[in-house]
């Protein structure tokens, strides 16, 4: 599976994930964050993960 990566426009990168997934439901500090191209995606930290934080977007939307 090819990792996905979004750019904020101050050039944070978030790994694009499943909105649906555990790793989501399970993530700290969520918030949603308009990205560089105007998509507004959820964003946090995943528990356990080290680097990157994650954005997804809630089940049923279109993934960039």
């Amino acid at each position: 599976m090819k990792t996905t990566i979004i750019r904020h426009a101050n050039g944070n990168e978030y790994r694009v994930i499943d909105g649906g997934s555990y790793t989501a439901r399970m993530a700290r500090d969520i918030h949603d964050v308009t990205m560089a191209d105007g998509t507004v995606w959820r964003v946090g930290q995943p528990i356990g993960w080290h680097g990157t934080p994650a954005a997804w977007q809630l089940p049923g939307t279109a993934v960039a």
